[in-house]
């Protein structure tokens, strides 16, 4: 299929392309990366917005990912985890629509211990063999400084560098947001009319989720996940709202202390439920107690980290912690731009979903609203290959 740069510029695609689009075919984009799943993260929308526009696509892993966690017993075992996400990697390719995937085995957790000689050159077949005029890979940074993303950086860089004609370059970028996931949820929860009560599934994917962005630089909150025995107070009325709980199990009841010193018990709550999130929205002191009636366990997210000295109970100021900082890594490229990915978000979430092993949601169980700001835009960064590769 023949795509025209007019086509491409009307779709918003145009930057990814620069200057390289062939003529007489359709272009052609692939993604190197170290594991099965990076691919999603890295640049799961816009490969299949330019699958969508007529381009040619592909992804290769280096790794088969067999030192991965394993998030669903059910999905796969430590003998057969590298098998498994090769071909979970098909499937979020075919959720994707990217043409052609392929799983390589240079070992999962080792590949800063080969050779980088040796990387690139399997690099360089691959590339050669696809003949791409844009290959994306990470950043130097491996996007949260992972030995084999950085690897897998390295070696598709001096693959391209080697090349007499070489392809355009594209590093994945994870600029780090000041946007809170905590925010988002407590707008999406106060919205809602009725008040919200989710399942076990939910609290589990939302988990997944919130460790997920916080890695990846999309949100900037703290998150910890609590354990508080049967008994112990969760929140007491009248304490500053500092956090959000999401219960992942157990139950609580929800009580609110009269002037007279009287218990009343106005409701309960499981896993899946949130608690805390009035509080939040208005800048009010907690309205009522939280009590663990079982033992229970929280996700809990706030806007910074708590300090070990934050009292408890009615009018306690609100302690706060110093801001982290964060040093930016220099990068030889030649200007950075961003793609919107929220017409390919459906596929995205299906192509994370497909990575059952180490995402073990529901693709439909996360609001839309929260998935549009955290994964609804994917950044990239021209890498430098030579003076006169642009």
């Amino acid at each position: 299929m023949r795509v025209n740069p007019p086509d491409w510029e009307w779709t918003g695609l145009a930057a990814v392309l620069g200057s390289t689009l062939p003529s007489g075919r359709s272009p052609r984009l692939l993604g190197v990366f170290a594991h099965p799943d990076d691919e999603v993260f890295c640049v799961g929308g816009t490969i299949a917005r330019c699958a969508e526009a007529g381009a040619e696509t592909a992804v290769v892993s280096l790794t088969q990912g067999e030192a991965g966690v394993i998030r669903d017993a059910a999905a796969a075992t430590r003998r057969t985890l590298g098998a498994v996400r090769s071909t979970e990697l098909a499937r979020a390719a075919d959720a994707l629509g990217v043409h052609q995937a392929t799983c390589l085995n240079l070992g999962d957790g080792c590949l800063e211990h080969h050779d980088l000689a040796e990387i690139a050159a399997t690099a360089r077949t691959v590339i050669e063999q696809f003949e791409p005029d844009v290959v994306v890979t990470f950043g130097p940074d491996g996007a949260f400084g992972h030995p084999d993303h950085v690897t897998s950086c390295l070696a598709t860089l001096e693959a391209v560098r080697a090349m007499a004609h070489p392809p355009r370059l594209l590093h994945a970028r994870f600029p780090m947001q000041e946007q809170l996931l905590v925010n988002m949820l407590v707008e999406w929860l106060t919205s809602k009319e009725q008040r919200f009560r989710g399942t076990a599934a939910f609290a589990h994917a939302l988990k997944l989720f919130a460790d997920g962005s916080s890695m990846l630089g999309f949100a900037a909150d703290h998150l910890d996940v609590e354990w508080f025995p049967a008994g112990s107070y969760i929140i007491e009325q009248g304490e500053p709202a500092r956090e959000l709980f999401c219960i992942l199990s157990g139950s609580i009841d929800i009580v609110i202390e009269g002037d007279d010193g009287r218990m009343l018990e106005v409701a309960t709550a499981g896993a899946g439920c949130f608690v805390g999130e009035d509080g939040l929205a208005t800048g009010r002191p907690r309205n009522a107690h939280v009590i663990a009636r079982e033992d229970v366990t929280c996700l809990v997210l706030a806007s910074e980290r708590p300090t070990r000295y934050a009292g408890r109970g009615g009018g306690v100021a609100h302690a706060r912690s110093t801001p982290p900082t964060t040093g930016a890594m220099s990068v030889d490229v030649d200007g950075c731009f961003a793609i919107d990915v929220r017409p390919a978000l459906d596929r995205k979430v299906a192509a994370l979903a497909a990575h059952r092993s180490q995402y073990a949601l529901d693709a439909n169980l996360l609001p839309r609203s929260l998935l549009e700001c955290l994964l609804g835009t994917e950044h990239f960064a021209v890498a430098r290959v030579s003076e006169q590769t642009k």
